[in-house]
């Protein structure tokens, strides 16, 4: 298994070479967006043909060694890939545009020596070598094999950044039976469970709503003033409150990695329409909007990998309404937010440790249906033949 990170440096260039630098960029960005343009009005995205295409007008048009040009048509190449797809499933989609991309460099075009905490890249006046700062934490990775790597300028910090892409093998990890069920919501941020309920795990949102509500209260009042200072305050203010909210998602990510077993499987529910799927008041709904939930489950999964841990998804699909005892469903078995009764068999339990636990069993569900036989730790009724398991087990994708 090849384990991949990223190693985030910042760039340390003279004046001389800042200048340098965002004219290799500017260039960049013409040749990305050239590409882009007449890929998109040629209906074209095969990098080959691109090239085909594009390269000696972006090289007679540009002072981009030639190894830069074809990384932006490469990094273009991509994007009309995506743009296209988007478009034939009737999305809305526009020709791909960037105003500051970041520079993709691979072993050709970069060269990285850690012990002096240097780098050469290429560039328009050629090769330029520019001075980095390694933070401890990434030392961890210095001994690993190198990738590729970007550079991009932070307009916000004004500071150049350079991401290293480092990758190791990793001994394969058998797996194991333990499969745990991640639910999201509001009264609780996440809730851990597994489907016979030996794991239980609740992380609470209190005390990140209150900050969150603090922070709105102090966003709306610079707002209403519209000072420049004010607009100022703003700016700093989002980035705290950007800070704030991924270093919790990253605290409980690690914990409900760390609760999982090497081998074992976390259980995530598909985010899309989970605004709309929870209904709630309009203070509330304030709440399940500006909590990056997508954000939590990336670094789930980036914190997973390393273990051993495979992350999949699953439509959560009556995983609120179901009674994880006995299985049956009814929008009534839900009280409110917390509340959980069934109308049938009387089983009370936490609204959202009962989701949990059902999201871990639609997956176990799907796997039994795969393997052909019953998997351990499912309860009674969750048997692929019983008629109210009927089309759980084709809910469960990687």
């Amino acid at each position: 298994m090849k384990l991949k990170r990223t190693i985030k440096l910042v760039v340390k260039p003279s004046e001389e070479e800042k200048q340098i630098l965002f004219k290799t960029l500017e260039e960049y960005k013409f040749a990305y967006n050239f590409v882009a343009e007449v890929g998109w009005k040629s209906g074209v995205y095969n990098s080959v043909k691109l090239h085909n295409l594009t390269y000696t007008s972006v090289r007679e048009k540009s002072s981009l060694p030639s190894q830069l040009v074809i990384s932006a048509r490469m990094v273009a190449s991509e994007s009309l890939k995506s743009a296209f797809s988007r478009k034939k499933k009737g999305l809305k989609v526009s020709c791909p545009y960037s105003n500051n991309p970041a520079i993709r460099y691979d072993k050709r075009s970069y060269s990285v020596w850690f012990d002096r905490e240097e780098i050469s890249i290429a560039t328009i006046e050629g090769r330029l070598k520019l001075k980095i700062k390694i933070p401890e934490y990434f030392k961890q990775y210095l001994d690993w094999q190198i990738r590729s790597a970007s550079l991009k300028y932070d307009k916000r910090l004004k500071k150049f950044f350079f991401n290293i892409v480092v990758e190791k093998e990793l001994e394969e990890i058998p797996d194991n039976d333990t499969v745990v069920g991640v639910d999201l919501g509001l009264s609780k941020l996440a809730v851990v469970s597994t489907a016979d309920g030996k794991i239980n795990k609740f992380f609470n949102g209190g005390h990140i709503r209150a900050v969150s509500e603090r922070y709105f209260a102090i966003r709306k009042k610079l707002q209403s003033k519209g000072t420049p200072s004010a607009k100022r305050h703003l700016k700093k203010l989002s980035q705290k409150e950007k800070q704030f909210r991924t270093a919790i998602n990253h605290k409980i990510a690690k914990e409900i990695v760390s609760l999982v077993p090497a081998g074992g499987t976390i259980v995530l529910e598909k985010l899309k329409g989970i605004r709309e799927r929870i209904k709630v008041s309009k203070k509330e709904r304030r709440w399940i909007h500006s909590w990056n939930f997508a954000q939590l489950q990336q670094f789930i999964e980036y914190k997973a990998q390393s273990k051993g841990i495979k992350v999949v998804y699953i439509n959560p699909r009556c995983t609120s309404q179901r009674c994880s005892k006995c299985g049956h469903i009814s929008k009534s078995n839900r009280k409110d937010q917390s509340h959980f009764k069934c109308s049938s068999c009387g089983y009370t339990i936490n609204a959202d440790l009962n989701a949990s636990r059902n999201i871990a069993i639609n997956y176990l569900v799907s796997q039994q249906e795969r393997l052909g036989h019953r998997v351990a730790s499912l309860p009674v009724w969750a048997v692929v033949n019983q008629p109210n398991v009927r089309g759980l087990a084709n809910l469960s994708h990687s």
